[in-house]
């Protein structure tokens, strides 16, 4: 089982499963079925309609079904953090090679460099219009094949280029054993003496986890684990909300720094 080891501001070391090929393989099957879905409703329902002659007919066409094709998997990567359909199914999902989620300049960077998947996702109008080209694009493919075998991450070039990586997002992420050096809690703090034990680039590392703009559901698991985390290294026993707490943290830290 091929693990990616990603540590956090707060000294812990969050692990990822690579997601298999087979899980990969399976979700590009997935796209490519509704794709050829997509393909079948505007071929049956919608370009009949536009078919009022050869340039509406052909700028329709390429205008409600290639272009739509070529930009799914940026757009549901963007809209459904790192996933598309098929990752969605299949549990697994892209993630920043730190451990955050993808920004949109990473997105698409893996949607530029996706010659592989533009092969996989006009699988469905190649072979309807022109099946010899498929030749040339499983020959595109071939680098993003081998670069996903080869790697230790199996990343392809795109995600080279991006900083990520596609993991199982089913695998329970674990968190490794910490070593903090045990120093003594203050007499009297407002709520959790034992936030003077962390760090400013800890704290720092809270208020950026705090203020992420688009949260989504990977953030609110690292969120989670962390809380976990530094309530065990901390010995804190709180029923807070994970958010609630970390902002909590955030202000008896900055309570005791005021008085120093």
């Amino acid at each position: 089982m091929a693990i990616v080891t990603i540590g956090t501001p707060f000294n812990i070391d969050l692990e990822f499963k690579i997601a298999v090929f087979g899980k990969r393989l399976a979700a590009w099957f997935i796209d490519i079925i509704v794709i050829c879905i997509y393909y079948y409703l505007m071929l049956r329902f919608i370009y009949p309609v536009l078919n009022m002659g050869d340039g509406v007919s052909t700028t329709a066409g390429y205008t409600i079904i290639i272009i739509p094709v070529l930009l799914y998997q940026l757009l549901f990567e963007l809209f459904l953090n790192g996933q598309t359909i098929g990752k969605k199914l299949l549990g697994i999902g892209v993630i920043d090679i730190e451990g955050k989620e993808p920004s949109w300049g990473q997105y698409l960077i893996r949607w530029i460099l996706c010659l592989g998947n533009l092969f996989v996702y006009l699988i469905p109008y190649i072979l309807w219009e022109a099946p010899l080209a498929m030749i040339f694009f499983m020959i595109l493919y071939l680098p993003d094949f081998l670069s996903v075998v080869i790697s230790g991450k199996s990343q392809r070039l795109g995600d080279f280029a991006a900083g990520t990586v596609v993991i199982d997002k089913k695998y329970r992420a674990n968190i490794s054993e910490t070593i903090y050096q045990e120093i003594e809690n203050q007499h009297y703090q407002p709520l959790f003496p034992q936030v003077m034990r962390l760090t400013d680039r800890d704290i720092n590392g809270i208020r950026n986890l705090i203020n992420i703009r688009r949260p989504g559901k990977d953030t609110e698991i690292y969120t989670q684990q962390v809380v976990d985390k530094i309530k065990k290294v901390l010995s804190i026993e709180s029923e807070m909300y994970p958010v609630d707490f970390l902002e909590q943290l955030l202000r008896d830290y900055n309570y005791y720094t005021a008085r120093k």
